[in-house]
C-alpha cells in the first residue's frame, strides 16, 4: 500500500510543472534569463572575412526538446541496517546502465527510462559464542565427567551479490551561470532485485569448559576440540522486496548544438548532445527485507563437532532479521549522453564558423 502511494505521490509532483499556466510563466522568466546571460558568455574575435561566435546555446536551452540516450553510473554501495550485531561496513560496489527518455521544457527536465545495476556488497558481523551445557566427556575410564561445549565464530562477514532492474523517475532544472552550465535531478528510482547470490566466510573454534579440571581444554581434535577452522557457505540471493531509492543529483553539462536554420543563403546541419557528469545520491525509502525462515546459526545436536555440517545463512536472510530492517544506499558519479530530436528553432550564439557575403 505505501509503494503505491509514493507512486502516485511521484506522479503528482511529476504532472504539476506541466500546467499550461505554469509552463508559460516558466518559459518567460526562463528566455529573460537566457538574454540576460547571452551577453556574459558572448565573445567575438573576427579574422578576415569570418566571425567566431562561442557563447551560450540559447536555442539548446529554449523551447521544448525530445532527448534520448544512455547513462553509466558507479560508485560506493552498503547494505544500511539496524540489525544487531551486524555492522554497515565496510560496503561495496555498484555499477548501472540505463536508457533513457528526456523531456525539456525551457529550465524543466524531466526524465524517466529503464536499465539494470549490478551490486557487491559485504556486511561484518560482530563475534558470536554459543555454548552447550551438560555435555558428558565419556573419554574418561572411571566416570563421564561433566563439561560445557563452547562455539566461537568470529572474523565473519556476509557478502551479497545481486542484479536489479530499475526504472528511475526524475524532475530537475538546469542551472545557468556565467561559468557554464550545471543541472540537478531529484525523484525515485524502482528497484527490483530478480537475481543474486551470497557467500558468508568466517572462521570458528570449539573448546570445553570443565568445572571439574577448572579451566578450558582447546586443540584436542580426540574430544571434538578444534581451533581456527575456515568455514565457507554460498547460497542464494538474499529475499527482498521491491525496493523505492529516493534519488538526489547534481553536475555539469558539456554540450554541441546547432539549429536547423538558414543564415545569409547558408544552411546549418541539425545536431544536439549533450554530456552530462554528475555526482548521486540513491537512498532506499522503505524496509527492503522480505523476510525468512532460515536461522542465523545452526549447530545440530546430533553432530556438534562436526563444522561441515553447520548451517549458516546470510544475516538479512535468516529470521533473526524479523524485527530489523536493511536499505540500500548508493553514492557515486553518473555519466550521461542524450541526443535531441530535429527541431526548428532559432538558433543565437551557436558555435559555429560563419562566412559573410555568402
Amino acid at each position: 500500500m505505501k509503494t503505491r502511494l509514493y507512486i502516485l505521490l511521484l506522479c503528482c509532483i511529476a504532472t504539476l510543472p506541466l500546467s499550461a499556466q505554469l509552463r508559460l510563466q516558466m518559459s518567460e522568466r526562463w528566455e529573460a534569463h537566457l538574454h540576460e546571460l547571452s551577453h556574459s558568455f558572448t565573445s567575438r574575435d573576427s579574422r578576415g572575412s569570418t566571425d567566431y561566435f562561442v557563447g551560450l546555446h540559447t536555442g539548446q536551452y529554449s523551447g521544448t526538446h525530445h532527448l534520448f540516450g544512455l547513462s553509466v553510473e558507479g560508485g560506493w554501495s552498503a547494505h544500511l541496517t539496524n540489525m544487531p550485531r551486524v555492522s554497515n561496513l565496510p560496503g561495496g560496489g555498484a555499477v548501472g546502465m540505463h536508457l533513457l527518455y528526456e523531456y525539456q521544457y525551457s529550465g524543466l527536465l524531466f526524465q524517466t527510462g529503464f536499465g539494470a545495476a549490478f551490486q557487491q556488497c559485504t556486511n561484518t558481523i560482530a563475534d558470536t559464542l554459543i555454548y552447550h551445557p551438560d555435555m558428558l566427556d565419556t573419554w574418561s575410564s572411571i566416570n563421564p565427567v561433566p563439561f560445557t561445549l563452547k562455539h566461537h565464530f568470529y572474523g565473519r562477514t556476509d557478502q551479497s551479490r545481486t542484479i536489479y532492474g530499475q526504472i528511475p523517475v526524475y524532475v530537475g532544472s538546469y542551472i545557468l551561470g556565467t561559468q557554464g552550465v550545471g543541472y540537478y535531478l531529484l525523484g525515485i528510482k524502482i528497484n527490483y532485485a530478480f537475481t543474486g547470490s551470497t557467500r558468508i566466510r568466517l572462521t570458528g573454534s570449539t573448546s570445553g569448559l570443565y568445572e571439574y579440571y577448572i579451566g578450558e581444554w582447546v586443540e584436542m581434535d580426540n574430544h571434538g576440540f578444534r581451533k581456527d577452522v575456515p568455514i565457507e557457505r554460498n547460497e542464494k540471493q538474499i529475499p527482498l522486496k521491491i525496493e523505492l531509492l529516493g534519488h538526489a543529483e547534481m553536475g555539469y553539462e558539456m554540450s554541441t548544438f546547432r539549429g536547423l536554420n538558414y543564415y545569409r543563403n547558408s544552411k546549418l546541419g541539425q545536431t544536439d548532445a549533450r554530456y552530462r557528469i554528475g555526482a548521486y545520491v540513491d537512498m532506499g525509502l522503505l524496509n527492503n527485507l522480505a523476510g525468512s525462515k532460515l536461522p542465523f546459526y545452526d549447530t545440530p545436536d546430533q553432530t556438534i563437532y562436526d563444522f561441515p555440517t553447520y548451517q549458516m545463512n546470510h544475516a538479512f536472510g535468516s529470521k533473526d532479521a524479523a524485527y530489523s530492517w536493511m536499505r540500500n544506499i548508493f553514492v557515486g558519479v553518473r555519466l550521461t549522453v542524450l541526443f535531441g530530436l530535429p527541431v526548428k528553432q532559432r538558433c543565437i550564439l551557436c558555435e559555429s564558423r560563419r562566412k559573410f557575403g555568402i
